[in-house]
Parts: C-alpha cells; structure tokens; sequence
C-alpha cells in the first residue's frame, strides 16, 4: 500500500493554513519558554504534532489519514500534560486523551467497514465507487458515514464531549493557541475530506447540522457568563466548531473551508496576545425597548442581505439556515449600534459586511465544491435555536434581573454541570492521585 499526496486546492489552502499557525506558534514558544528547563521537551512535542497535522492535511489514503488522526491527539496529549504536577492540567489531558481514543475506534471500525465494501482506502478510487451509489447508499455506508460523522464530533469538541476543551487554561499559552487554531480543527478536515462519501448519507449529514446547531448555541450561551478570558475564548472555539458543523451537515462544505481559515487566524491571535487583554462587558442603557429595535434591525437586515445575495448570485432559497442566520447577524450588528452617533454608519456597514462575506463564499467556490446537505425541514429548527439566542442577547439586563434569570445565569456559569460529570466519569475510570498518593 502506497500513500500519496493529494495535491488539490483544498490541500493547498489547509496546507498554507496550517504551516503559518505552526511557524507563529513556535516562534512565540521559543521566547514564552524561554528559560524554562522543559522548553527543549516542548518544542520536540510541538514539532511532532505538527508533523502528524502536516500529514494529516497531505495525505491521499483513508489508512495514513487515520495514523495521522491517532498520532496528533498522542502528541497534543503530551503537550497538555507539558506541567504534570498541575491536577487540573492532567485532568483535561485526561478527559481529552479518552474522548479521543472513543474517535479512534469509530475511525478503525470505518477502516474495517470501508474496505469490506469498497475494497480500497485511496481516496480518489474510493470517491469513484461512492459516486456511483449515489441516491441508493447500502446500509453499510449509512454505518460508514454516521461512525466518521461521531469522530468528528468527538474531534471537534462537540456537546456533550466539550468539557476538556475549556479545562486546558493550565497548559501553556501556545497550546492553548495551536489547540484552539489548529488540531481542533481535525474534525472539519475530516468531513471536508470525505464529503463525497458522507455526503451519501441524509442521516449522517441531519446529524452534523443538528449537533453543529445545538453545540453552537449552548456554547455561546455559556461564553456570556465567563469571567475569565482565556475561558471566554475556550467556549467561543466551541461554538464556533459548532456552527462549522453545522455547515458541514448543510453541504456547505465551502463555508466550512473558509470558516475554517478565519477562525484559526483569529482565535491563534486572541490567545497569543490574551495576556493584555481585559474582559468587560458594560452594559448600555437605552431608552427604547430592546426587543423591538432587535425585531426593527432584523427587518431592516433582511432588506439588505437577500438583495445582496440575490446580486451576487447566491439562491437565497438554496441553503434557507445560511442565509437566515447571515440576516440575524446583521440585524445583530445593527441592533448594537442603535441610537449611538454612528448609527448612519451601519446601514452601508452592513452592507458591505454582506456583500464582503457574500464575495468570500462565491471565492470558496473554487476551493471547494458544495455537496446536498441536510434537507429543508432542518433549518426550522436551526433557525429557531438561532433566532432564541439572538433574542435573549438582547434580552440580557432583563433576564438577570429576573429570579429564574439569575439561576439560569449561576447554571450557565457552570456549563449546566456538563464538566463535573465529566470530571467525575474521568475519575472514575482514570483516577489522579496528589503528591501524598491519596487521590
């Protein structure tokens, strides 16, 4: 068996993603450790997980792609557990190092099941066989596509399988940045690699968009009660990883790949630079109703964006819970600035934020070609998750003020809980003992 490289657009733009973050990562690490007796130990294990994900992105063969996906978590686990007299920083190396191992089985039994029906791992001849079977999939490749839809979850951090993410505040920054910018990533280049085949599967692909929907709001939810900014920016990965699955089961796969780049460039320079940075979120007081200036901002949004996509060309019609979530967006960025002195400035703001992003997506046209995604009836509830956040964000002073606000505030704080059962299944399997030996 011989891996190739795939050389195609999509590579090549992962590729130039993926060496820049690891070139400003460990330019940061070698003067943030600098002095530290474990630097040498660190930068041999960053380099290491940036060889997996470098072999990850390049290769052409379902079996090398797998090795790579176990060979960037064993590395990533070494560089969590970088300071291991921390019981919080082995913890969340250890939850994560489980969630893990739970993916790689489902990517070995997609090995075992792949090549039982298709006779081959290459990616080119497997997408071949795929193609044909298109509208009439066997019920092994429904099993095929729902296990790699799982592994992508449980890569990309999804609920209920997040907590490890905002526990690995105790690792070193640049963990923090290559972890949220890079490696968590996996679970999107996973499904963009393999659209063609879990594309087969309308089932597998309602389940990326429902997963992708619910973990996004959840997350945001419980990223406005966090204090502290590394934790804010930890759940802030976590929807975002959402919303990309939510593309994902859309068929958007294109959205994903530029999502994908935004994302990593951005979050990599809110850790590296979170050091200097305050969270503070005052709240503005207006005399109008903020409900009725959200309502009045997403009328005024929609006006603009299905235009604007009508213009450049996009059905709005097409992908119903993209362009829908676009307009409450916008009617977001309007409603932000209602009242204030610069409000003339936002109605041709949001419409060059429309016609920017627009552009992009036609551009991601050519990196990637969009597949069937989830059927109509997915963006109901989509949009109805959306539009339920969007809403209480606007709501917020008045929700607090509330008693059954300010508990829903105390439980969100804590991430409704998810993270002391999870502590506690960890500990239960895995169990970390202190310096005296007790546990």
């Amino acid at each position: 068996m011989v891996a190739t490289a795939a050389l195609d657009r999509v590579t090549a733009t992962l590729l130039l993603l993926t060496t820049g973050l690891f070139a400003v990562v460990c330019r940061y690490s070698v003067r943030y450790l600098n002095g530290d007796p474990g630097q040498a130990r660190f930068l041999g294990w960053l380099c290491a997980t940036g060889a997996s994900v470098f072999s990850l992105v390049l290769t052409s063969n379902l079996f090398t792609f797998a090795l790579a996906w176990c060979a960037t978590s064993l590395c990533l686990h070494q560089l969590l557990q970088f300071y291991r007299d921390r019981p919080g920083a082995r913890m969340a190396a250890r939850k994560k190092f489980l969630i893990s191992r739970l993916g790689d089985v489902c990517l070995a039994a997609v090995l075992a099941l792949t090549y039982q029906q298709f006779g081959t791992w290459d990616f080119a001849e497997l997408f071949r066989a795929a193609e044909q079977m298109r509208g009439t999939p066997s019920t092994s490749v429904h099993w095929i596509c729902g296990l790699l839809v799982f592994a992508a979850l449980l890569k990309s951090a999804q609920f209920p399988f997040h907590s490890w993410l905002p526990d690995t505040m105790e690792t070193p920054t640049p963990v923090s940045a290559l972890m949220h910018a890079g490696v968590i990533n996996a679970g999107g280049i996973l499904v963009i690699r393999l659209s063609p085949l879990i594309s087969l599967s309308a089932p597998a692909m309602d389940v990326l968009s429902l997963a992708g929907a619910f973990t996004a709001v959840f997350a945001s939810t419980v990223m406005l009660t966090q204090a502290s900014v590394k934790r804010c920016l930890a759940f802030s990965t976590v929807a975002q990883m959402g919303f990309m699955m939510l593309e994902c089961g859309l068929g958007a796969f294109h959205l994903v790949l530029l999502h994908m780049v935004a994302h990593s460039f951005y979050k990599a320079y809110s850790f590296l630079s979170s050091g200097s940075v305050a969270l503070d979120r005052p709240q503005k007081q207006r005399k109008d109703t903020p409900l009725a200036i959200f309502a009045t901002s997403l009328a005024i949004a929609a006006c603009i964006a299905l235009p604007m996509a009508a213009w450049t060309g996009v059905d709005p019609g097409e992908r119903p819970a993209v362009t829908g979530i676009l307009i409450l967006a916008a009617g977001h960025l309007l409603s932000t600035a209602w009242g204030s002195r610069v409000m003339y400035l936002m109605l041709p703001g949001t419409a060059l934020v429309s016609v920017a992003y627009l552009g992009l997506e036609r551009s991601a046209l050519f990196l990637v070609t969009p597949m069937h995604g989830a059927p109509t009836w997915t963006a109901i509830p989509i949009l109805g998750l959306f539009l339920l956040l969007a809403t209480a964000q606007t709501q917020l002073t008045w929700i607090a003020n509330t008693r059954p606000g300010r508990g829903l505030y105390a439980h969100a704080r804590n991430g409704f809980y998810i993270n002391t059962i999870a502590n506690r299944l960890t500990a239960a399997v895995w169990p970390i003992r202190n310096t005296k030996g007790a546990y």
